[in-house]
């Protein structure tokens, strides 16, 4: 295995040289922009040289790197990280990812659903190092994410829940945490439904752009389980 290393962090290469995080979920409204967006600030603070494809249509990831470096230029002595992404069709995501392929990281939102795009969602998880699978914890999202994980894990893809926007208080937390692990791998860091973790979004921020912001914790810690499962990808 072709590896290099980041710190105390062992990197696994994939053929490009990179790794590819893949983010997808046959549900919408689980928070994957959320959550890519903050994998790509948590990369480049890391120092590697990271990229991210939006193949939404709605280009949410796009937009909110946009803000981003209007809110760089405005505030130079702030530094905040450069985390630039780009938007392309879905039906060119071989050729784009390849495009890429001299970055360390490349994190990948994708459509909500994948029914109606399940060839190249399933193609971007095949080549991912790691693909997430955000998912709450209402019946709903279950009904959608189970299945889901076991067509990827049946394929060889190297995939995790990640429960997001959360109320651990709930009883349907812990029930659907059960459920899901009895399913495939969940991350043990669960992110809670926190009003700051998305409105930070509105200057092209995450919450690991300020200091001691409420959320910060939660996502360095799905930063450091992403780079654990690279490792051993």
């Amino acid at each position: 295995m072709d590896t290099t290393q980041t710190g105390t962090k062992a990197w696994r290469k994939d053929p490009g040289g990179r790794n590819v995080f893949t983010l997808c979920s046959p549900k919408g409204g689980v928070g994957k922009t959320t959550l890519a967006r903050c994998l790509l600030v948590a990369g480049a603070q890391a120092g590697l040289r990271c990229v991210g494809l939006d193949f939404d249509p709605q280009q949410s990831l796009r937009k909110w790197a946009l803000r981003r470096e209007k809110t760089r230029q405005a505030l130079p002595a702030e530094a905040f990280v450069d985390v630039p992404v780009r938007e392309f069709e879905l039906s060119e995501w071989r050729e784009r990812v390849a495009e890429f392929s001299d970055h360390d990281l490349t994190v990948i939102d994708t459509p909500p659903g994948v029914e109606t795009n399940l060839s190249a969602i399933r193609g971007l998880c095949d080549l991912a190092t790691v693909v997430l699978v955000p998912t709450g914890t209402t019946r709903d999202d279950l009904d959608s994410v189970l299945p889901w994980m076991k067509e990827l894990l049946e394929a060889g893809v190297h995939a995790s829940f990640v429960l997001n926007r959360v109320n651990r208080r709930t009883n349907s937390f812990t029930k659907s945490r059960v459920k899901l692990i009895r399913v495939g791998p969940v991350c043990p860091i669960d992110i809670p439904a926190l009003e700051e973790i998305h409105s930070q979004s509105d200057n092209g921020l995450t919450v690991l752009d300020i200091v001691k912001a409420k959320g910060q914790e939660p996502m360095e810690g799905l930063w450091m389980f992403t780079q654990q499962e690279a490792a051993n990808a």
